[in-house]
């Protein structure tokens, strides 16, 4: 009997030679592709066929890189904890420590909010009002507004009727209370344009709104000095004076992303319009510094006696701490550009002068820049968002070349701590940004952080307080 098989209509017998076999076979189905679907499955098939050659080889490999894992952790591990830092480790002044349970939630929620700002307003009642805004995102977002009208202690439900411009922020905003010559007060709202990565936003200068009537109202933004690369803007807005007097004009301070740090004067023309000269480097003589160390969210507090303006900033390349200068005409130029304890050592510095006592409180979150352990990817440790409390004097300290007679200042106060083994590390350092008002003695400020020991809610927290009542529990 004759075999006889049948392929797309080609009929092979035995006495077909294998040459007109194959050549029948190839036409029927070129390289294992019938119609089109079948390639892949040929490759799959090779790397099975592969897969099973090499089994042997790939156990044995596993077998070594599981191996050495295990080596690795062991003399890792041990490594870690034996080198193991603490924020702690690196402060020499006392530490007021307040829990959690007694700060007053502004908002908690489990989306992103945080950078908060506030400004005190006296609206003629007993304790005026404190405004607070911030990002319902991670600097850009739709901003949020609430107001207190017992210095922090509760707070409203979110504002109401805010701009349609509000709704789309690009940075962290920054409030402001202009005091006239003439007596007269207007609220400025800031918030930086800089080049946002993975995003349709570009580098556009910054937003500016005001309001006329402390704070019921604002303005639509208006839009300044497109393209500067303007990050957290204002991050600080000096009233600037003339032979000891004040004057109608103010120097803000931004960052780029190269951190070059710029200066820009606000002023107000004849109608009331906000005009703002043309960013210019604020410390030429330091420019190379400015960058090498990551300069940037620059807070300046003037000392009342002297009139000296004192720059505290943020060092954001983590191989020096937190940095200070000093100028005696008025921003005009810089000296003393040194390095602050690790007692100061932050991030956003806000700094506010209770006269009552004649001490000065800066809040920032505290990043010391020291590895976690000798194993540790990340040149940073963070225990949390802390103010430091000292004197004009202390910070003065670091006006000469005598390192000997720096100061460390009084005291810190832990305001919101963050626990590094009972959360995500990025929880543990995303903290601060706050708010600092002080009015007849009494403070108040907002902040922000993962609070809770999971790492996942995220808190805008207030809290209220005078140094005496600190002081109380030292």
């Amino acid at each position: 009997m004759t075999d006889r098989n049948e392929i797309n209509g080609s009929t092979l017998t035995d006495e077909t030679s294998s040459a007109e076999r194959e050549a029948a076979q190839s036409v029927s189905a070129p390289d294992g592709n019938d119609c089109g679907g079948r390639k892949k499955g040929g490759k799959r098939g090779r790397f099975a066929a592969w897969l099973r050659r090499s089994r042997k080889k790939i156990l044995i490999s596993l077998t070594a890189i599981l191996s050495a894992g295990a080596v690795l952790a062991v003399v890792l591990v041990p490594v870690h904890f034996a080198t193991l830092n603490e924020p702690a480790d690196f402060l020499s002044i006392p530490v007021v420590h307040l829990p959690l349970d007694t700060a007053v939630t502004v908002e908690k929620t489990g989306s992103y909010i945080a950078h908060p700002d506030t400004v005190w307003v006296d609206d003629g009642t007993a304790q005026g009002k404190i405004i607070v805004m911030y990002p319902l995102g991670h600097g850009k977002g739709e901003l949020a507004m609430r107001v207190s009208s017992d210095l922090g202690a509760t707070w409203s439900d979110r504002v109401g009727g805010l701009p349609s411009s509000f709704a789309d922020s690009q940075e962290t905003p920054t409030l402001y209370n202009l005091h006239f010559t003439d007596g007269s007060e207007k609220l400025v709202m800031i918030s930086g344009c800089p080049y946002w990565p993975a995003t349709s936003y570009k580098a556009n200068g910054f937003n500016f709104s005001f309001s006329d009537d402390g704070g019921v109202t604002w303005s639509e933004f208006e839009n300044f000095h497109s393209p500067a690369d303007a990050i957290v803007a204002m991050s600080s807005l000096t009233q600037l004076k003339e032979n000891g007097e004040y004057i109608d004009k103010w120097m803000g301070l931004f960052h780029d992303h190269s951190f070059n740090v710029y200066k820009t004067y606000l002023t107000f023309d004849a109608d009331g319009n906000a005009e703002w000269s043309a960013p210019e480097l604020l410390m030429p003589n330091y420019a190379d510094e400015t960058r090498q160390y990551g300069m940037c969210e620059v807070e300046i507090i003037r000392d009342p006696d002297t009139d000296t303006l004192i720059l505290i900033s943020r060092a954001e390349k983590r191989v020096t701490r937190s940095l200070i200068a000093f100028s005696d005409d008025e921003g005009d130029s810089w000296y003393g550009l040194k390095e602050l304890p690790y007692e100061l050592s932050g991030d956003r510095h806000k700094a506010e002068y209770d006269a009552t006592t004649g001490k000065v409180l800066i809040s920032f979150r505290q990043m010391i820049p020291v590895k976690r352990s000798a194993v540790s990817a990340y040149n940073r440790i963070s225990g949390g968002w802390y103010a430091w409390v000292g004197t004009f004097s202390d910070l003065m300290s670091y006006a000469n070349d005598d390192a000997s007679d720096d100061s460390k200042g009084e005291y810190l106060i832990e305001l919101g701590k963050t626990d590094y083994f009972a959360k995500p590390y990025k929880a543990v350092i995303d903290n601060g940004y706050s708010g600092v008002v002080c009015v007849n003695g009494t403070f108040n400020v907002v902040g922000y952080g993962s609070f809770d020991p999971a790492g996942v809610t995220r808190y805008i927290i207030s809290r209220t307080f005078t140094l005496a009542g600190i002081e109380a529990m030292l």
